[in-house]
C-alpha cells in the first residue's frame, strides 16, 4: 500500500499557525473575557458568568445602536446598489471618455474613511462649514442646520458620507459581472424586438443575481464594524444619535475600561453577523437549486 505524502501540508503550516494566533485565539479569548468582570489592566479577572450578557440586553443604549445599524444598513446598502447598477450599465456601453468617469468614480473608496471623515467635518460643520457658508451665500439661511449636532441629522450625514465612498465599488462590482454576461443574450434579445429596458429586466439584472447577494452580505457586515466614520464625524453623538456597536465597544473598552460587556457586546456582533450571512447563503444556494431544479 502506497504511504500517503503529507509533506504538502507544511507548505500550508505558516498561513495556518498565523490563523490560528490572529484569528482563532482572539476570537476564543475574547469570548472567554465574556464570562469575566475586568478592567483590561489588572491581572485579576472576577468570574461573573452570563452577567456581562444581561446588562449588554438590557442596556438601552444598545436598542439605539441596533436601531442605528438597521437604517444605516438599509440606505447604504439599497441607495449604493442602485447608483452602483445604475453607473455600471451606462460605462458597460463604453460612452465617451467612460473609462475615465469610471476611475473617478472609483476614486472615493481608496480614500481611508478616516480621512473622509475629517473632510466632510470639515463640509457639516455648523458656523464655518462649507454647506452652510454655500447656503447662505445663495440666500437660503433656512436650510441651514446643525448638521452633525442634531440628532435629527447626523445619522442621515454619516449615510451619505457612506453612500458617496462606497458607490464606487458597486459599480465596479456590477460592472466587472456584466462583462462576463454573454453578449449573445442580448443579440438575440434584440432580434425579437426586446428594447433596451427589457434587456435590463429580463437578461441583466437577474444575471446578477449573485452580484446583489455578495453586495447585500458585504455591505450588512461592513454596517456592522463601521467605526471610522461616526467616531471622526460625531464620536458617536450626539445623545447615541451614530453609536454603532463598533464604537460603543470602544468607549466600553478604553474610556470606561470594562472588557468583560465589551466582550460581550462582540460576541453579540459575532451572533448578528454569522445570522446574516446563514440566512442569505441559504437564500442564495436555495435559489440556485430551484434553477436547476426548473431547467
Amino acid at each position: 500500500m502506497k504511504k500517503k505524502d503529507y509533506s504538502g501540508y507544511l507548505f500550508i503550516l505558516p498561513i495556518i499557525i498565523l490563523f490560528l494566533i490572529f484569528i482563532v485565539y482572539p476570537i476564543c479569548y475574547n469570548f472567554v473575557i465574556s464570562f469575566f468582570e475586568w478592567n483590561g489592566i489588572n491581572i485579576e479577572k472576577l468570574f461573573v458568568g452570563f452577567d456581562n450578557y444581561k446588562t449588554v440586553l438590557r442596556d438601552p443604549i444598545m436598542r439605539k445602536i441596533i436601531k442605528n445599524f438597521v437604517v444605516f444598513a438599509l440606505f447604504t446598502i439599497i441607495i449604493q446598489a442602485f447608483f452602483g447598477l445604475v453607473f455600471a450599465n451606462f460605462f458597460i456601453r463604453r460612452l465617451k471618455f467612460s473609462q475615465f468617469y469610471r476611475i473617478i468614480f472609483y476614486i472615493p473608496v481608496i480614500a481611508t474613511p478616516a480621512i473622509v471623515g475629517n473632510v466632510f467635518s470639515k463640509i457639516f460643520e455648523t458656523n464655518r462649514g462649507y454647506l452652510n457658508v454655500f447656503l447662505r451665500f445663495l440666500h437660503l439661511d433656512g436650510f441651514c442646520q446643525q448638521w452633525l449636532a442634531d440628532p435629527k441629522w447626523a445619522l442621515v450625514c454619516i449615510i451619505f458620507v457612506n453612500i458617496w465612498q462606497w458607490t464606487g465599488y458597486s459599480m465596479l462590482m456590477y460592472y466587472a459581472n456584466m462583462l462576463n454576461i454573454p453578449q449573445d443574450l442580448y443579440e438575440a434579445a434584440t432580434i425579437d424586438g426586446a428594447g433596451q429596458i427589457q434587456q435590463f429586466v429580463k437578461i441583466t439584472f437577474p444575471l446578477l443575481r449573485g452580484t446583489h447577494y455578495t453586495l447585500f452580505i458585504m455591505g450588512m457586515l461592513g454596517s456592522l464594524k463601521c467605526f471610522d466614520l461616526p467616531y471622526v464625524l460625531t464620536k458617536g453623538g450626539p445623545n447615541y444619535a451614530t453609536e454603532f456597536f463598533s464604537t460603543y465597544i470602544y468607549k466600553q473598552s478604553f474610556n470606561l475600561f470594562k472588557q468583560g460587556p465589551a466582550s460581550a457586546i462582540v460576541v453579540v456582533m459575532f451572533l448578528i453577523a454569522m445570522i446574516i450571512t446563514l440566512i442569505q447563503l441559504k437564500f442564495y444556494y436555495r435559489n440556485d437549486k430551484d434553477k436547476e431544479l426548473a431547467g
